[in-house]
């Protein structure tokens, strides 16, 4: 007699990665608001999408320097656990000049982090980012793993030598020899786990958009408007748009500048004395931090949106921008051309060369029909490319082959020593 389709359980998977925790509030008790906190966009789109499928009980374990106790909340479909971390009897992360936690390697956390892991008992380990202790405790759970990859701490750190990213580099390095599967997102990334683990294997999945970017609203007939989007840190170029912004004014005298992001106090103060420098203070707007939501807006309102970065993987920020049909201009670095195809999804310069940026900037400026193909490709591919519900599919089939490989790669094992 027939009983009909046997239901399996949800795999069970525990993420180890950087979540924005105010969004976990009142359920979540903080010890103060959490200033300047990374958004984790990709992290926030992707679990949300996988929330949705039956087929996952996804654990998102996260570290936070704003709770004043270690806790778990359960917030739809995905059970949230908390994990204090911060320098003893405050609230505050390590500041520059005692950063025991790099020091270490992140060897508490990683402690902490394994206990939440044996209490949950997960069938699969996903470790995001390699730039704390997420990776390098996932590759060592004993747990099937995989590692995604998001920035390149070695890249960053050869072209900003200081103590952190040199310290973490290591740490990086050892995470990606130990792990034996890894999501990437670029031909960038994928070089470099090839280059220190080359039997890896490594499944390309891609980050995951925010729904509010995919409207098909068409961008709004204004004065000419450039947006940057990106954390004011020195590697994402902010300093070559300024320079490239003053020679397109020349020719375009109304056209400005839009800066979407946070950074340090020292390096708002810099990029507003180049600015006053350049005698462009009417024409460049700081926004500070932005939602979602109004970041589509200001896409619409936008002309052009540009990214002169001298090293990234994969931009979320670009993602946004073509998902939303905004034409990009953008540097030929790292990882990016594996994201913008030169003169069909958007346009590519060399970092460090203004006059080139400028160039570019002001003929699409004077080609609307350029603009409106450019923004239709970018948009065709980049849906496709970042839709979270087809992002969250390819992960569950990554998730389900990692785990298959487990049980041949055990079984011979066993059957070997046997």
């Amino acid at each position: 007699m027939s009983h009909g389709p046997v239901r399996t359980r949800p795999l069970k998977v525990a993420w180890l990665a950087t979540y924005p925790v105010q969004q976990l509030a009142p359920a979540l008790a903080l010890a103060r608001r959490p200033d300047g906190a990374h958004p984790s966009s990709w992290i926030v789109n992707l679990s949300r999408a996988l929330a949705q499928r039956d087929d996952v009980e996804l654990h998102l374990i996260t570290l936070s320097q704003y709770v004043p106790a270690s806790q778990t909340v359960a917030q739809g479909m995905i059970t949230f656990h908390v994990i204090r971390s911060a320098v003893p009897f405050t609230h505050r992360g390590y500041p520059p000049w005692w950063q025991w936690d790099v020091l270490t390697g992140f060897r508490a956390d990683r402690r902490r982090l394994r206990r939440v892991l044996a209490q949950i008992e997960p069938d699969l380990v996903h470790g995001h980012g390699t730039e704390g202790p997420y990776a390098l405790a996932a590759a060592q759970s004993g747990r099937p793993a995989v590692v995604s990859m998001q920035g390149i701490i070695a890249e960053i750190g050869r072209l900003h030598p200081v103590f952190r990213y040199r310290r973490v580099a290591g740490l990086e390095a050892a995470a990606v020899r130990q792990a034996r599967f890894f999501t990437c997102r670029t031909a960038y990334d994928t070089g470099f786990v090839r280059t220190l683990n080359p039997t890896a294997r490594i499944f390309t999945i891609h980050e995951a958009v925010n729904p509010v970017f995919f409207s098909s609203d068409k961008p709004s007939a204004g004065a000419p408007m450039l947006l940057f989007v990106g954390s004011l840190v020195p590697w994402k170029g902010l300093d070559l748009l300024v320079e490239a912004l003053a020679m397109v004014r020349r020719a375009c005298p109304d056209v400005s500048l839009r800066v979407v992001g946070t950074g340090s106090d020292a390096a708002q103060k810099h990029y507003r004395q180049l600015i006053e420098q350049r005698g462009l203070a009417q024409a460049v707007e700081f926004l500070g931090f932005q939602p979602a939501a109004e970041i589509a807006r200001l896409h619409r309102e936008a002309q052009i949106f540009v990214l002169p970065s001298q090293n990234d993987n994969s931009p979320n920020a670009l993602a946004e921008a073509m998902v939303s049909g905004l034409p990009v201009i953008a540097t030929r670095v790292g990882g990016i051309p594996s994201m913008v195809e030169d003169g069909t999804t958007g346009l590519l310069v060399p970092w460090g060369d203004p006059q080139a940026l400028a160039a570019k900037i002001l003929w699409l400026l004077q080609q609307p029909a350029e603009r409106q193909r450019l923004a239709a490709n970018a948009r065709r591919v980049a849906c496709e490319r970042h839709l979270p519900e087809n992002v969250a599919c390819a992960t569950i089939v990554a998730y389900k082959e990692v785990l298959q490989q487990e049980r041949t790669h055990e079984y011979f094992g066993n059957s070997h020593r046997s």
